[in-house]
């Protein structure tokens, strides 16, 4: 097997899906993997790499499933530490964004309900 190390892109589902779903790796030759999770059996190739799942076999654009990404976590093709190092930074700009959204949100149900004391307003004006 390839000592090589590939950094997978924590903005990708996969890579979140391949750390966090259980999965269960048994390497069956060099370089060559059964990966069992609830769905199925699937074999992975790290030389390609490649996997028979169906994710990797009918999306074109899918370079890595979150089956070699679960590989590669497992034996040491990726920096742990970098990953969790940007996990944590995408953590906090999620919950910055999430702060700001909510700061929004307050703002409109305001409007809303300043909206709502018009429009009563002019109910009792037409009255």
């Amino acid at each position: 097997m390839s000592s090589e190390r590939v950094q997978p892109r924590v903005d990708d589902p996969r890579t979140i899906r391949a750390a966090t779903e259980h999965m269960t790796v048994i390497e069956e030759a060099r370089a060559f993997f059964e990966v069992i999770t609830s769905s199925g059996g699937y074999r992975v190739d790290l030389a390609e790499p490649a996997c028979t799942c169906p994710d990797f076999q009918y999306r074109e654009e899918v370079q890595e499933c979150k089956h070699i990404r679960r590989v590669r976590l497992q034996f040491g093709q990726v920096n742990v530490d970098e990953l969790e190092s940007e996990l944590t930074a995408r953590i906090r700009e999620l919950e910055a964004d999430a702060a700001e959204l909510e700061k929004e949100a307050d703002g409109l149900i305001k409007e809303a309900s300043d909206l709502g004391r018009t429009i009563d307003r002019l109910h009792e004006v037409v009255r």
